[in-house]
C-alpha cells in the first residue's frame, strides 16, 4: 500500500485529509513504533504495551498539553466497559453532551491524555512535558521542559526513572506557529530533531521506553508536505523507512 518497511497498517490510509479533533486518516505500526495523523489514538496504542496499573512513566513531547479537562466528567462516565477493545471500537466510541445535539468522539486530540490520567495516572512514576504551553495544564505531578533543554538533557531525563516509558510525540513541537493567516513553518533544525530522536532510538533498543507514538498534526504543521517531511528526519535514527501512499 505505501513504501512502509515491515510494519502494518491499523487504520488503512484514508488520504490526506483533515484531521481535526476527531478524524484518523491513518494509523501505523512496527513493533512498539506507531505513527498516526491525528494523536487521539496513542491512548489505545500505550494499552497495547504496557500495564497501566503498574508503574509507568511519561514524556510528552507536543505544542499542546493535551489535557482538556471541561468535561471529564462526562467523558469518564461514558469510558468503554473494558480496555481491551479493538482500535475500530476505540475509535468509534462516542458520548452525548446535553448542550450539543449530535454525539460526539469521546477521544479527542485535546482530551485523550487527560482521560489516560484521570484512569490510570496513580501508576503513573514520573511525567516530563515538553510543550509549547498551549492549552490545559495537566492535573498532575509534571515537570516542563523547555525547548532549548530537551536534547541535552533528555537521556537523563530518561535515566531518572527505572518505570517503563510511554514516548509520546507530536510533530507540531518542531514548528512555530505565524501570525494571523501566515503558515506555520518547523523552526527547529535537522539536528535537533535528529539528535533527539537518536536518543530516543537508544533508549527504544534498551527497552526503557516500551511504545513511541508518533502523530502528524497536519493542520499545526502548515500542511501534511511539510508534516511528512519532519517525519522523514524523526524516523531516519530509529531505522524506520515509511512513506504514506502518493
Amino acid at each position: 500500500m505505501s513504501e512502509a518497511s515491515g510494519g502494518e497498517w491499523l487504520v488503512p490510509f484514508r488520504g490526506r485529509n483533515y484531521s481535526g479533533a476527531f478524524s484518523q486518516n491513518f494509523l501505523w505500526k512496527r513493533q512498539n513504533v506507531y505513527v498516526m495523523d491525528n494523536h487521539r489514538a496513542a491512548l489505545w496504542c500505550w494499552l497495547q504495551h504496557i500495564d497501566p496499573k503498574q508503574r509507568y512513566s511519561l514524556f510528552h513531547v507536543d505544542q499542546h498539553y493535551d489535557t482538556l479537562a471541561s468535561r471529564m466528567t462526562t467523558w469518564l462516565d461514558n469510558l468503554p466497559p473494558a480496555w481491551d477493545l479493538g482500535i475500530d471500537e476505540y475509535l468509534a466510541r462516542t458520548v452525548k453532551h446535553q448542550d450539543i445535539p449530535q454525539p460526539l468522539p469521546l477521544f479527542g486530540w485535546d482530551n485523550y491524555l487527560s482521560i489516560f490520567l484521570a484512569v490510570f495516572g496513580n501508576a503513573m512514576d514520573a511525567a516530563y512535558f515538553a510543550t509549547h504551553g498551549e492549552g490545559t495544564t495537566p492535573n498532575c505531578t509534571h515537570m516542563n521542559c523547555d525547548l532549548w533543554d530537551v536534547p541535552s538533557n533528555l537521556d537523563y531525563w530518561l535515566n531518572e526513572s527505572h518505570a517503563p516509558w510511554i514516548f509520546n510525540l507530536d510533530l507540531d513541537y518542531f514548528f512555530w506557529h505565524g501570525i494571523d493567516a501566515e503558515r506555520p513553518q518547523c523552526m527547529m533544525t535537522e539536528a535537533y530533531i535528529s539528535n533527539l530522536m537518536r536518543i530516543v532510538s537508544a533508549h527504544l533498543s534498551s527497552g526503557k521506553i516500551s511504545v513511541l507514538t508518533i502523530a502528524l498534526s497536519p493542520e499545526y504543521c502548515g500542511g501534511w508536505e511539510h508534516s511528512e517531511a519532519v517525519l522523514d528526519i524523526v524516523l531516519k535514527p530509529l531505522g524506520i523507512e515509511f512513506a504514506l501512499p502518493r
